[in-house]
């Protein structure tokens, strides 16, 4: 008999982009290794991006409970985008337009950071526990598992660990108090005490904490005396990434997906326009190719530092042609968000990256986790945030490998990172912890 695990999350398909990932993987691969999932999850979410292909990939059979959810943000989207497409998000407005908010933008936000405690999601967290209480006494299960953010999420699991005395896991994708947008918004004491609070609450109450990154682990430790699990989201092995590929003519410095306002790359373009003015050769065979969506801030520093001739932006590609275009690029650019805590951060984008086994320059934290798995896997370059003189260097290197075609494929260490690997990890978690519990309950 497989075992069974209640996984509560907010992102789940249609939702797409990198939230939905983690869980989509997990619940495709975890019966084999003897665990029966059931999802619990919005009936009426607000995501940013959604993904309708993505539904197909839940495997059959596979429970998943539903109740509606209060978003508050759907007010928020009806007070910002009033003569706009209302199918734009609050979070899409916040990351492809200027930084400028108006008043009534700044008010909303500090709206959100001290009175929707912890998220927007809060008035969800009642309701849940009442359905799925109902539904724990109809079916038993041997582990609850929650995944923030939301952190609400982790709320209404605290909530049903106490009643039926199931073991838990608290997942964290992302920060709590340290998340970015939180340290943007002027909190009040109060508040901020009361994310504090209920981050210990959750981070001290659980059975096992999760995390995505070493950082998040390091914090938790110092700040909450817990130490925390890091299993990584990992990638999904593809035979797309398999084979020769040829390599650009061009030296191509490549950007796959959203190329966001935060991200933009000053210091690299910068050096770029000083190297392109002094090296003819490499003024000849540049290329720069953006694929995806751009922030205008990005375009605009490009021409700015006169490297226009130089842009080839695709601003949409079919996705069985994405692998091709990974391979057969000399350079994968990986801008880190230009964030506090941006050590945090540790993108899907970094596994399609290290699958197509192509250096990778990164730009953000060298001790950063994003720059932990570069630098673990020997998979390309890492150079701090306005760090010219090493991103100068770097740049270099590669394009002397490319003019000598002496460009080996990288990212030895990457089986580690799969998808499969990790969930190993997760699956031995939850046995150990099941057989914890049970050993406890015989005593």
């Amino acid at each position: 008999m497989k075992k069974k695990v209640l996984i509560l999350v907010y992102y789940w398909p249609p939702a797409g982009g990198v939230s939905v990932q983690r869980w989509l993987n997990f619940v495709t691969q975890i019966r084999q290794f003897g665990w029966e999932p059931t999802i619990y999850t919005a009936d009426n979410p607000v995501y940013a991006v959604s993904d309708e292909a993505l539904q197909n990939k839940v495997p059959v059979g596979v429970k998943v409970l539903k109740t509606k959810v209060p978003e508050p943000n759907n007010l928020f989207r009806r007070i910002l985008f009033w003569k706009k497409d209302i199918n734009n998000s609050i979070y899409r407005n916040q990351q492809q337009k200027s930084s400028k908010w108006s008043i009534v933008k700044t008010l909303l936000w500090w709206v959100r950071g001290n009175f929707f405690i912890p998220d927007a999601r809060f008035l969800w967290i009642r309701p849940s526990i009442n359905f799925l209480a109902e539904h724990l006494r109809r079916e038993k299960y041997d582990l609850i598992l929650s995944s923030g953010p939301p952190h609400s999420l982790h709320l209404i699991a605290k909530g049903l660990v106490k009643a039926f005395d199931l073991p838990w896991i608290a997942d964290f994708r992302d920060p709590w108090t340290s998340m970015d947008y939180l340290q943007a918004i002027k909190l009040t004491s109060y508040a901020r005490k009361r994310h504090w609070n209920l981050e210990a609450s959750v981070i001290k109450g659980a059975d096992q904490v999760v995390v995505v990154g070493r950082a998040m682990q390091e914090e938790y430790r110092k700040s909450h005396q817990v130490e925390s699990k890091v299993i990584y989201n990992g990638y999904n092995p593809s035979k797309s990434f398999e084979g020769s590929v040829e390599l650009d003519h061009k030296f191509t410095i490549l950007h796959l997906g959203s190329f966001l306002p935060n991200r933009n790359c000053d210091d690299l373009w910068r050096v770029l326009s000083r190297r392109v003015e002094d090296n003819n050769e490499l003024a000849s065979k540049l290329e720069i190719k953006l694929v995806g969506k751009v922030a205008p801030n990005v375009l605009d520093s490009i021409k700015k530092e006169g490297l226009s001739p130089y842009l080839n932006h695709i601003d949409y590609v079919k996705h069985d042609e994405v692998f091709a275009i990974l391979r057969s690029a000399h350079v994968l650019l990986l801008p880190i968000d230009r964030i506090p805590n941006a050590e945090f951060v540790v993108t899907g984008k970094i596994f399609e990256y290290l699958q197509a086994r192509r250096p990778v320059l990164l730009l953000g934290p060298d001790y950063g986790d994003a720059a932990g798995i570069i630098t673990d896997c020997k998979a390309g370059y890492c150079c701090n945030f306005e760090d010219e003189n090493a991103i100068e260097k770097a740049l270099g290197e590669l394009f002397t490998s490319y003019l000598k075609a002496d460009e080996k494929e990288l990212g030895n260490r990457i089986e580690q990172y799969s998808s499969a690997r990790q969930l190993k990890v997760y699956a031995d978690l939850m046995n150990e912890l099941v057989d914890q519990k049970r050993i406890k309950s015989n005593d």
